[in-house]
Protein backbone atom coordinates (compact mmCIF):
# COMPACT_ATOMS: atom_id res chain seq x y z
CA UNK A 1 0.00 0.00 0.00
CA UNK A 2 3.21 2.33 0.73
CA UNK A 3 4.44 1.87 -2.42
CA UNK A 4 1.40 2.34 -4.36
CA UNK A 5 0.75 5.73 -2.54
CA UNK A 6 4.06 6.94 -2.74
CA UNK A 7 4.43 5.93 -7.23
CA UNK A 8 1.20 7.82 -6.95
CA UNK A 9 2.26 11.00 -5.24
CA UNK A 10 5.59 11.05 -7.64
CA UNK A 11 3.20 10.90 -10.53
CA UNK A 12 0.92 13.32 -9.94
CA UNK A 13 3.76 15.43 -8.56
CA UNK A 14 5.86 15.16 -12.00
CA UNK A 15 2.74 15.63 -13.86
CA UNK A 16 1.86 19.17 -11.83
CA UNK A 17 5.62 20.09 -12.68
CA UNK A 18 5.94 19.15 -16.54
CA UNK A 19 2.09 21.16 -17.07
CA UNK A 20 3.51 24.07 -15.30
CA UNK A 21 7.20 23.98 -17.61
CA UNK A 22 8.52 27.21 -19.04
CA UNK A 23 6.94 27.46 -22.73
CA UNK A 24 9.28 25.67 -25.08
CA UNK A 25 10.98 27.47 -28.67
CA UNK A 26 12.19 24.48 -29.81
CA UNK A 27 12.55 24.27 -33.84
CA UNK A 28 10.97 27.98 -33.93
CA UNK A 29 13.24 29.38 -36.46
CA UNK A 30 14.15 33.32 -36.10
CA UNK A 31 13.94 35.17 -39.46
CA UNK A 32 14.97 38.28 -41.10
CA UNK A 33 13.15 40.13 -43.56
CA UNK A 34 13.87 43.09 -45.43
CA UNK A 35 10.66 44.80 -47.22
CA UNK A 36 12.20 46.83 -50.23
CA UNK A 37 8.58 48.14 -51.39
CA UNK A 38 4.80 49.01 -50.22
CA UNK A 39 3.66 45.06 -50.95
CA UNK A 40 6.50 43.54 -49.00
CA UNK A 41 5.57 45.59 -46.11
CA UNK A 42 2.17 45.29 -46.31
CA UNK A 43 2.81 41.88 -46.01
CA UNK A 44 4.87 42.12 -42.97
CA UNK A 45 1.82 43.71 -41.48
CA UNK A 46 -0.46 41.77 -42.28
CA UNK A 47 1.71 38.71 -41.48
CA UNK A 48 -0.43 38.74 -37.53
CA UNK A 49 -4.01 37.87 -39.28
CA UNK A 50 -2.22 35.16 -41.32
CA UNK A 51 0.19 33.06 -38.60
CA UNK A 52 1.24 32.89 -34.82
CA UNK A 53 3.93 35.26 -35.30
CA UNK A 54 6.10 36.81 -32.65
CA UNK A 55 8.16 40.05 -33.73
CA UNK A 56 11.04 40.71 -32.40
CA UNK A 57 11.74 43.60 -34.30
CA UNK A 58 8.19 44.70 -35.81
CA UNK A 59 7.54 46.45 -39.44
CA UNK A 60 8.85 50.08 -39.56
CA UNK A 61 9.72 51.76 -43.07
CA UNK A 62 11.43 50.20 -45.66
CA UNK A 63 14.66 48.97 -45.84
CA UNK A 64 14.28 48.59 -41.95
CA UNK A 65 14.44 44.51 -41.06
CA UNK A 66 12.04 42.97 -39.76
CA UNK A 67 13.34 40.27 -37.34
CA UNK A 68 10.33 37.48 -35.86
CA UNK A 69 9.30 33.95 -35.12
CA UNK A 70 6.95 31.76 -36.59
CA UNK A 71 6.09 28.65 -35.39
CA UNK A 72 7.68 24.87 -36.61
CA UNK A 73 4.38 23.54 -37.82
CA UNK A 74 3.43 27.14 -40.36
CA UNK A 75 6.95 27.62 -41.22
CA UNK A 76 6.43 25.33 -44.74
CA UNK A 77 2.88 27.46 -45.59
CA UNK A 78 4.91 30.68 -44.39
CA UNK A 79 7.85 29.90 -46.56
CA UNK A 80 5.66 29.30 -49.81
CA UNK A 81 3.62 32.59 -48.93
CA UNK A 82 7.11 34.55 -48.49
CA UNK A 83 8.22 33.36 -51.86
CA UNK A 84 4.81 33.85 -53.67
CA UNK A 85 4.76 37.58 -52.73
CA UNK A 86 9.22 37.97 -53.40
CA UNK A 87 9.97 38.52 -49.99
CA UNK A 88 13.72 38.85 -49.08
CA UNK A 89 14.10 36.62 -45.87
CA UNK A 90 17.39 35.36 -44.18
CA UNK A 91 17.28 32.60 -41.30
CA UNK A 92 18.77 34.46 -37.85
CA UNK A 93 18.39 31.60 -35.76
CA UNK A 94 17.43 27.87 -36.66
CA UNK A 95 16.01 27.02 -32.99
CA UNK A 96 15.71 29.47 -30.46
CA UNK A 97 15.34 27.74 -27.80
CA UNK A 98 19.28 26.58 -27.64
CA UNK A 99 20.13 30.23 -27.52
CA UNK A 100 17.95 30.63 -24.86
CA UNK A 101 19.31 27.49 -23.29
CA UNK A 102 22.43 29.31 -22.93
CA UNK A 103 21.52 32.20 -20.58
CA UNK A 104 22.60 30.64 -18.00
CA UNK A 105 20.31 31.83 -14.73
CA UNK A 106 22.25 32.19 -11.53
CA UNK A 107 21.27 32.79 -7.50
CA UNK A 108 22.39 35.05 -5.62
CA UNK A 109 23.67 33.72 -2.26
CA UNK A 110 22.89 36.61 0.64
CA UNK A 111 25.76 38.52 2.64
CA UNK A 112 27.80 36.66 -0.35
CA UNK A 113 28.52 39.60 -2.82
CA UNK A 114 30.51 38.32 -4.86
CA UNK A 115 28.00 35.42 -5.77
CA UNK A 116 26.11 38.38 -7.85
CA UNK A 117 28.26 39.11 -11.03
CA UNK A 118 27.69 40.16 -14.60
CA UNK A 119 28.57 36.54 -16.26
CA UNK A 120 25.00 35.26 -15.46
CA UNK A 121 21.51 36.68 -15.50
CA UNK A 122 19.69 36.97 -12.29
CA UNK A 123 16.02 36.63 -11.17
CA UNK A 124 13.99 39.33 -9.34
CA UNK A 125 14.25 38.17 -6.02
CA UNK A 126 17.79 37.49 -6.34
CA UNK A 127 18.19 41.20 -7.65
CA UNK A 128 15.82 42.56 -4.58
CA UNK A 129 18.14 40.28 -2.51
CA UNK A 130 21.24 42.04 -3.35
CA UNK A 131 20.24 45.05 -3.66
CA UNK A 132 19.39 45.15 0.43
CA UNK A 133 23.00 43.44 1.43
CA UNK A 134 24.32 46.10 -1.11
CA UNK A 135 22.09 48.95 1.16
CA UNK A 136 23.62 47.26 4.09
CA UNK A 137 26.83 47.60 2.97
CA UNK A 138 26.50 51.21 2.56
CA UNK A 139 23.83 52.42 4.92
CA UNK A 140 24.88 56.40 4.78
CA UNK A 141 24.81 56.66 0.81
CA UNK A 142 22.22 53.98 -0.81
CA UNK A 143 18.76 53.76 -0.04
CA UNK A 144 16.01 51.75 -1.36
CA UNK A 145 12.31 53.67 -1.27
CA UNK A 146 9.53 50.96 -2.46
CA UNK A 147 7.24 52.63 -5.01
CA UNK A 148 4.24 51.08 -5.69
CA UNK A 149 3.15 47.38 -6.77
CA UNK A 150 3.06 45.67 -9.28
CA UNK A 151 -0.35 44.12 -10.46
CA UNK A 152 0.56 41.11 -8.46
CA UNK A 153 1.41 42.47 -5.94
CA UNK A 154 5.62 42.50 -6.03
CA UNK A 155 7.28 45.77 -4.51
CA UNK A 156 8.65 48.35 -7.26
CA UNK A 157 12.06 49.04 -5.61
CA UNK A 158 13.88 52.25 -6.29
CA UNK A 159 17.22 52.66 -5.42
CA UNK A 160 18.65 55.96 -4.02
CA UNK A 161 22.34 57.18 -3.89
CA UNK A 162 23.62 60.30 -3.13
CA UNK A 163 27.76 59.60 -2.47
CA UNK A 164 29.38 61.56 1.21
CA UNK A 165 30.66 65.10 -0.59
CA UNK A 166 28.20 64.26 -3.52
CA UNK A 167 27.28 68.26 -5.22
CA UNK A 168 24.08 67.25 -5.71
CA UNK A 169 23.94 69.65 -9.01
CA UNK A 170 20.60 67.94 -9.86
CA UNK A 171 19.14 64.11 -10.28
CA UNK A 172 19.44 61.18 -12.80
CA UNK A 173 16.72 58.81 -13.10
CA UNK A 174 17.79 55.45 -14.66
CA UNK A 175 15.04 53.17 -15.80
CA UNK A 176 15.43 49.25 -16.93
CA UNK A 177 13.46 46.19 -17.02
CA UNK A 178 10.27 48.02 -18.52
CA UNK A 179 9.94 44.97 -21.14
CA UNK A 180 10.11 41.52 -19.33
CA UNK A 181 11.83 39.48 -22.32
CA UNK A 182 14.95 42.58 -22.52
CA UNK A 183 17.21 40.97 -19.99
CA UNK A 184 20.34 42.67 -20.66
CA UNK A 185 18.44 45.44 -19.53
CA UNK A 186 17.78 44.95 -15.41
CA UNK A 187 21.64 43.65 -15.87
CA UNK A 188 23.26 46.76 -16.90
CA UNK A 189 21.09 48.91 -14.14
CA UNK A 190 22.45 46.61 -11.51
CA UNK A 191 26.10 47.62 -12.86
CA UNK A 192 25.17 51.02 -12.99
CA UNK A 193 24.34 50.99 -9.25
CA UNK A 194 27.19 49.11 -8.20
CA UNK A 195 29.81 50.99 -10.48
CA UNK A 196 28.17 54.69 -8.31
CA UNK A 197 28.29 53.23 -4.96
CA UNK A 198 31.80 51.95 -5.34
CA UNK A 199 32.81 55.21 -7.51
CA UNK A 200 34.68 56.96 -4.51
CA UNK A 201 37.11 53.97 -3.43
CA UNK A 202 37.51 53.06 -7.34
CA UNK A 203 40.86 54.15 -9.78
CA UNK A 204 37.85 55.47 -12.54
CA UNK A 205 38.33 59.27 -11.97
CA UNK A 206 36.12 60.32 -14.85
CA UNK A 207 33.49 58.19 -13.67
CA UNK A 208 34.32 59.03 -9.42
CA UNK A 209 33.62 62.70 -10.65
CA UNK A 210 30.48 61.87 -12.25
CA UNK A 211 29.30 60.05 -9.66
CA UNK A 212 29.97 62.91 -6.82
CA UNK A 213 27.74 64.89 -9.33
CA UNK A 214 24.23 63.66 -9.04
CA UNK A 215 21.66 62.76 -6.87
CA UNK A 216 21.05 59.34 -8.29
CA UNK A 217 17.75 57.12 -8.87
CA UNK A 218 17.77 53.59 -10.13
CA UNK A 219 14.25 51.32 -11.19
CA UNK A 220 16.52 48.43 -12.37
CA UNK A 221 12.97 46.18 -12.81
CA UNK A 222 10.14 48.26 -12.97
CA UNK A 223 8.17 44.90 -14.55
CA UNK A 224 8.50 42.51 -11.41
CA UNK A 225 5.90 40.26 -12.93
CA UNK A 226 6.40 40.46 -15.95
CA UNK A 227 10.05 39.83 -15.89
CA UNK A 228 9.58 36.43 -13.15
CA UNK A 229 7.23 35.50 -16.14
CA UNK A 230 9.81 35.64 -19.00
CA UNK A 231 11.87 33.35 -16.15
CA UNK A 232 9.58 30.86 -14.99
CA UNK A 233 6.99 30.75 -18.44
CA UNK A 234 7.68 31.92 -21.58
CA UNK A 235 10.83 33.80 -21.79
CA UNK A 236 9.36 35.79 -24.91
CA UNK A 237 6.65 37.87 -22.59
CA UNK A 238 7.04 41.59 -22.65
CA UNK A 239 4.32 42.95 -20.96
CA UNK A 240 2.77 43.31 -17.10
CA UNK A 241 0.89 40.28 -16.01
CA UNK A 242 -2.89 42.55 -15.17
CA UNK A 243 -5.92 40.85 -16.36
CA UNK A 244 -5.41 41.75 -19.53
CA UNK A 245 -1.64 42.56 -19.62
CA UNK A 246 -0.51 45.68 -20.83
CA UNK A 247 2.42 47.06 -22.78
CA UNK A 248 3.73 49.48 -19.63
CA UNK A 249 6.18 51.24 -22.12
CA UNK A 250 2.71 52.18 -24.08
CA UNK A 251 0.96 53.19 -21.07
CA UNK A 252 2.24 56.58 -20.50
CA UNK A 253 0.20 59.57 -21.32
CA UNK A 254 2.01 61.37 -24.10
CA UNK A 255 -0.08 60.99 -27.61
CA UNK A 256 -1.54 57.95 -25.51
CA UNK A 257 -3.43 55.34 -28.26
CA UNK A 258 -2.68 57.33 -31.15
CA UNK A 259 -0.14 55.34 -33.28
CA UNK A 260 2.16 51.94 -32.76
CA UNK A 261 -0.25 50.29 -30.38
CA UNK A 262 -3.17 47.92 -30.31
CA UNK A 263 -6.26 48.02 -28.43
CA UNK A 264 -6.47 44.14 -28.69
CA UNK A 265 -5.56 42.57 -25.50
CA UNK A 266 -3.56 39.53 -26.70
CA UNK A 267 -1.06 42.19 -28.57
CA UNK A 268 2.04 42.41 -27.27
CA UNK A 269 1.51 46.00 -27.90
CA UNK A 270 -1.88 46.43 -25.77
CA UNK A 271 -1.79 49.94 -24.73
CA UNK A 272 -4.29 49.81 -21.71
CA UNK A 273 -8.04 51.17 -21.67
CA UNK A 274 -6.37 54.39 -20.95
CA UNK A 275 -3.31 56.06 -19.67
CA UNK A 276 -1.60 55.43 -16.14
CA UNK A 277 -3.94 52.31 -16.47
CA UNK A 278 -1.57 49.82 -15.04
CA UNK A 279 0.13 50.02 -11.36
CA UNK A 280 3.38 50.02 -12.56
CA UNK A 281 3.00 53.25 -14.68
CA UNK A 282 1.48 54.78 -12.12
CA UNK A 283 3.94 54.09 -9.66
CA UNK A 284 6.57 55.44 -11.98
CA UNK A 285 5.06 58.50 -12.46
CA UNK A 286 4.13 59.23 -9.10
CA UNK A 287 7.70 58.98 -7.80
CA UNK A 288 9.32 61.29 -11.03
CA UNK A 289 6.68 63.80 -10.70
CA UNK A 290 8.24 63.66 -6.58
CA UNK A 291 11.65 64.61 -8.35
CA UNK A 292 10.83 66.13 -11.42
CA UNK A 293 11.82 69.74 -10.18
CA UNK A 294 15.44 69.13 -10.24
CA UNK A 295 15.54 66.39 -13.30
CA UNK A 296 18.27 66.73 -15.03
CA UNK A 297 18.76 63.11 -16.55
CA UNK A 298 16.27 60.49 -17.39
CA UNK A 299 17.72 57.23 -18.98
CA UNK A 300 16.11 54.00 -20.01
CA UNK A 301 17.33 50.90 -20.84
CA UNK A 302 15.78 48.30 -23.58
CA UNK A 303 16.94 45.83 -26.44
CA UNK A 304 17.91 44.96 -28.85
CA UNK A 305 19.33 46.41 -31.71
CA UNK A 306 22.59 49.11 -30.60
CA UNK A 307 20.23 52.71 -30.91
CA UNK A 308 20.32 55.70 -29.14
CA UNK A 309 16.48 56.86 -29.28
CA UNK A 310 15.67 60.79 -28.73
CA UNK A 311 12.40 62.03 -28.29
CA UNK A 312 9.54 62.32 -29.65
CA UNK A 313 8.44 58.68 -30.78
CA UNK A 314 5.38 59.40 -32.15
CA UNK A 315 6.87 62.22 -34.48
CA UNK A 316 8.76 62.26 -37.71
CA UNK A 317 9.78 65.79 -36.18
CA UNK A 318 12.63 67.21 -34.87
CA UNK A 319 11.56 68.83 -31.42
CA UNK A 320 12.64 70.66 -28.53
CA UNK A 321 16.85 70.18 -28.61
CA UNK A 322 16.63 67.27 -30.62
CA UNK A 323 20.24 69.13 -32.34
CA UNK A 324 22.14 69.09 -28.97
CA UNK A 325 20.89 65.35 -28.39
CA UNK A 326 21.55 64.07 -31.87
CA UNK A 327 25.54 66.21 -30.87
CA UNK A 328 25.63 64.35 -27.51
CA UNK A 329 24.65 60.84 -28.75
CA UNK A 330 27.19 61.19 -31.77
CA UNK A 331 29.69 61.50 -29.14
CA UNK A 332 28.16 58.83 -26.86
CA UNK A 333 28.72 56.30 -29.65
CA UNK A 334 31.94 57.33 -30.10
CA UNK A 335 32.92 56.49 -26.80
CA UNK A 336 30.90 53.30 -26.45
CA UNK A 337 32.75 52.40 -29.71
CA UNK A 338 36.30 52.63 -28.29
CA UNK A 339 36.31 49.80 -26.26
CA UNK A 340 34.94 46.95 -28.30
CA UNK A 341 34.06 48.71 -31.98
CA UNK A 342 30.11 48.43 -31.34
CA UNK A 343 28.41 50.98 -33.38
CA UNK A 344 25.04 52.66 -32.21
CA UNK A 345 22.81 54.83 -34.17
CA UNK A 346 21.05 57.96 -33.36
CA UNK A 347 17.96 59.62 -34.25
CA UNK A 348 14.39 59.74 -33.01
CA UNK A 349 12.37 56.01 -33.18
CA UNK A 350 11.35 56.62 -36.73
CA UNK A 351 14.95 57.54 -37.83
CA UNK A 352 16.63 54.41 -36.10
CA UNK A 353 13.94 51.43 -35.72
CA UNK A 354 11.73 52.79 -38.41
CA UNK A 355 8.60 53.22 -37.03
CA UNK A 356 6.65 55.27 -34.50
CA UNK A 357 4.87 54.58 -31.62
CA UNK A 358 3.29 56.38 -28.33
CA UNK A 359 2.47 56.00 -24.44
CA UNK A 360 6.25 56.17 -24.33
CA UNK A 361 7.60 56.94 -20.99
CA UNK A 362 11.08 59.02 -21.88
CA UNK A 363 8.40 60.82 -24.26
CA UNK A 364 6.50 61.75 -21.21
CA UNK A 365 8.91 62.44 -18.65
CA UNK A 366 10.48 65.23 -21.75
CA UNK A 367 7.05 66.95 -22.55
CA UNK A 368 5.74 66.98 -18.82
CA UNK A 369 8.70 68.01 -16.89
CA UNK A 370 10.81 69.68 -19.77
CA UNK A 371 13.44 67.38 -19.00
CA UNK A 372 16.24 68.29 -21.19
CA UNK A 373 18.41 65.23 -20.95
CA UNK A 374 16.32 62.22 -22.34
CA UNK A 375 17.65 59.30 -23.69
CA UNK A 376 16.42 55.84 -24.56
CA UNK A 377 19.12 53.18 -25.14
CA UNK A 378 18.49 49.76 -27.56
CA UNK A 379 21.73 47.62 -26.00
CA UNK A 380 23.25 44.84 -27.29
CA UNK A 381 23.30 43.35 -29.90
CA UNK A 382 22.36 44.16 -33.49
CA UNK A 383 20.40 41.13 -34.13
CA UNK A 384 22.84 38.17 -34.35
CA UNK A 385 21.58 36.96 -31.19
CA UNK A 386 18.15 39.41 -30.15
CA UNK A 387 16.86 38.69 -26.62
CA UNK A 388 18.95 35.34 -26.75
CA UNK A 389 21.79 37.51 -25.91
CA UNK A 390 24.72 34.84 -24.72
CA UNK A 391 25.92 35.81 -21.10
CA UNK A 392 29.39 36.51 -22.46
CA UNK A 393 28.05 39.81 -23.58
CA UNK A 394 26.86 40.78 -20.47
CA UNK A 395 30.26 42.35 -19.40
CA UNK A 396 31.36 44.03 -22.27
CA UNK A 397 27.77 45.25 -23.08
CA UNK A 398 28.11 46.77 -19.46
CA UNK A 399 31.74 48.20 -19.39
CA UNK A 400 30.82 49.98 -22.95
CA UNK A 401 28.14 51.57 -21.97
CA UNK A 402 29.03 52.26 -18.62
CA UNK A 403 32.35 54.19 -20.99
CA UNK A 404 29.06 56.44 -22.46
CA UNK A 405 27.71 57.09 -19.35
CA UNK A 406 30.57 58.75 -19.00
CA UNK A 407 30.50 61.21 -21.95
CA UNK A 408 26.39 61.65 -21.47
CA UNK A 409 26.57 62.43 -18.02
CA UNK A 410 29.64 65.06 -18.05
CA UNK A 411 27.35 68.64 -17.17
CA UNK A 412 27.77 70.36 -20.40
CA UNK A 413 26.28 73.79 -18.80
CA UNK A 414 26.99 75.52 -15.43
CA UNK A 415 24.00 75.26 -13.70
CA UNK A 416 21.12 72.70 -14.14
CA UNK A 417 18.28 74.12 -16.17
CA UNK A 418 14.98 73.17 -17.54
CA UNK A 419 13.73 72.97 -20.93
CA UNK A 420 12.04 76.41 -21.84
CA UNK A 421 7.61 75.63 -23.18
CA UNK A 422 8.14 73.48 -26.85
CA UNK A 423 8.20 76.21 -29.90
CA UNK A 424 4.67 75.13 -31.04
CA UNK A 425 3.58 76.79 -27.79
CA UNK A 426 6.10 79.76 -28.23
CA UNK A 427 4.74 80.26 -31.01
CA UNK A 428 1.22 80.26 -30.41
CA UNK A 429 2.13 82.32 -27.42
CA UNK A 430 4.02 85.04 -29.72
CA UNK A 431 0.88 84.78 -32.26
CA UNK A 432 -1.45 85.92 -28.78
CA UNK A 433 0.46 88.89 -28.28
CA UNK A 434 0.84 90.43 -31.56
CA UNK A 435 -3.03 89.78 -31.89
CA UNK A 436 -3.14 91.83 -29.00
CA UNK A 437 -1.04 94.66 -29.48
CA UNK A 438 -2.77 94.57 -33.26
CA UNK A 439 -6.31 94.85 -31.64
CA UNK A 440 -5.39 97.37 -29.34
CA UNK A 441 -3.78 99.50 -31.62
CA UNK A 442 -6.81 99.33 -34.11
CA UNK A 443 -8.77 100.57 -30.92
CA UNK A 444 -6.60 103.23 -30.27
CA UNK A 445 -6.25 104.28 -33.84
CA UNK A 446 -10.42 104.35 -34.45
CA UNK A 447 -11.15 106.55 -31.02
CA UNK A 448 -8.26 108.85 -32.53
CA UNK A 449 -9.87 109.30 -36.01
CA UNK A 450 -13.92 109.49 -34.45
CA UNK A 451 -13.19 111.87 -31.65
CA UNK A 452 -10.18 114.08 -32.89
Amino acid sequence: MFKFWTVSVIFVFSYFIKSHECMKYSNYTLYRGMPVNEKHLEFFRNLSDMYDVNFWTPPGNLNKPVDFTIKPEDQAGFLKKADENGIYLSTIMRDIQRAFDKQTVRSYIRRNMESFNWQSYFRFKDIHNWLIDLQKMYPKELQLIEIGKSAEGRKMIAVKIILIGSKRRSTVIVEGGIHAREWISPAFVTFMIYKTITAPKSNDKEWKAVALTYEWYFLPVVNPDGYEYSHTEDRLWRKNRNDPSVDINRNFDTAFGTIGVSFQHQSDTYCGKHAFSEPEAMAMANFIKQRSKSLEYYISFHSYGQYMIIPYAHLTTHEDNYDEMKEIGKQVEKKISRRFNTKYLVGTAYDTVGYRTSGVSGCWVKKEFRVPYVLTFELRDDGESGFALPPEQILPTCQETMDGMKTLLTPRVARFQKLGPPDRLIDCQSRIVSNTIITICNMCLFLIVRFY
